[in-house]
């Protein structure tokens, strides 16, 4: 686990206030993450139309409010920032404080449970895929991908830098993101919620590693940190990006490579892939076993909404240790909750 030493690379988004406990500054939140984030998508809660419950002694809840003709639903999008001991009378005061239904997704085990406990169903919703650094390699016939990746550099007069975003050409980042973007099976924008929209910005301990041949910028990825007992414990591979057609195939796998070289130095102890939605399913104590084979469906024949299958491969090539994650929900029919989902991540667009 690494130290802090400075929080002086942040910039506040434009987030919602929410109803809160009592009012929770950017740097109340920042210090709660610093203790208690330690989930890899702990950090997605900075992260535009995310609102928060909680007080400073507490921790707290992030959410994102959805509108819709029947009232609309609470989407909570990770674990609750807090201690283990303040779980329960964090969640049960926020939802007494709830007139509307309340949606968990990408939750972890031990929140799966207390919820379960209240009367939510749970169902399994991805795989998460996460690696210690130490020991970590390219060898084995199981890695060939990577290692013809890791020799990328070499043989195609690539370099991968870490810059802070302001050292960057935004304009010339923007437009990579909007041709990357309009060769996804999603083109309504970016996607939310399970993952963390881009910033093209200095933002607090977020890193930021840039691949070049030249001077042409080829494709980037920004990492996302967590965190346990007020250090880095690791960083979640968040975004990925590059130019289609342009520089070699690996080149973000050559990126990423040369960013887990750099983190090991540093001593980070673990690294994230992220989750690959509706990847594994199987069934769990009391799921909703019509949800469960909706979402294999989704899987196999989805490919139009979001590459669940290919997102996944990528993330298996690694062979990293794999991690459930889990959906909670209760009174809503499937139809509604499944709405409810895509339209909080956007899929269904804006």
């Amino acid at each position: 686990m690494l130290p802090v030493l400075s929080d002086t690379l942040y910039v506040e988004s434009d987030y919602c206030p929410g109803a809160s406990e009592s009012p929770l500054s950017a740097s109340e939140r920042r210090r709660l993450l610093l203790q208690y984030g330690t989930q890899s998508s702990a950090y997605f809660s900075f992260q535009p139309g995310v609102q928060y419950f909680g007080s400073a002694q507490r921790g707290f809840v992030s959410y994102c409010p959805l509108g819709w003709l029947q009232g609309g639903a609470d989407v909570v999008f990770n674990n609750p920032v807090c201690a283990d001991e303040n779980l329960a009378p964090l969640l049960d005061h926020f939802l007494a404080t709830r007139s509307r239904p309340v949606i968990f997704v990408g939750i972890e085990d031990k929140v799966a449970q207390f919820l379960a406990h209240l009367g939510y169903r749970t169902n399994e919703m991805g795989t998460e895929f996460s690696f210690p650094l130490e020991g970590f390699s390219v060898r084995g016939k199981h890695k060939k991908q990577l290692r013809h990746a890791a020799n990328l550099g070499e043989r195609f007069g690539l370099r991968v830098e870490e810059r802070r975003a302001s050292q960057m050409d935004i304009d010339e980042v923007e437009a990579i993101s909007r041709r990357w973007l309009k060769q996804k099976a999603v083109r309504r924008g970016e996607l939310r919620l399970l993952t963390r929209p881009p910033q093209h910005r200095d933002e607090w301990l977020s890193r930021r590693f840039y691949c070049f041949q030249g001077e042409r910028l080829l494709g980037y990825i920004y990492f996302d940190p967590y965190f346990s007992q007020g250090g880095v414990a690791g960083y979640c591979a968040n975004i990925l990006r590059s130019a289609p057609g342009t520089g070699p195939a690996g080149l973000l796998d050559y990126t990423l490579l040369q960013a887990i070289e750099q983190f090991r130095r540093e001593g980070v102890a673990r690294l994230s892939l992220g989750i690959a939605p509706l990847h594994g399913l199987q069934a769990a104590p009391g799921e909703n076993p019509m949800l469960r084979r909706i979402g294999e469906w989704l899987y196999r024949h989805g490919s139009g909404l979001y590459a669940f299958a290919p997102l996944a491969y990528h993330k298996t090539r690694y062979r990293g240790e794999e991690s459930k994650w889990y959906l909670a929900y209760k009174n809503l029919s499937a139809p509604r909750l499944l709405w409810s989902l895509m339209a909080g991540a956007g899929v269904l667009g804006p």
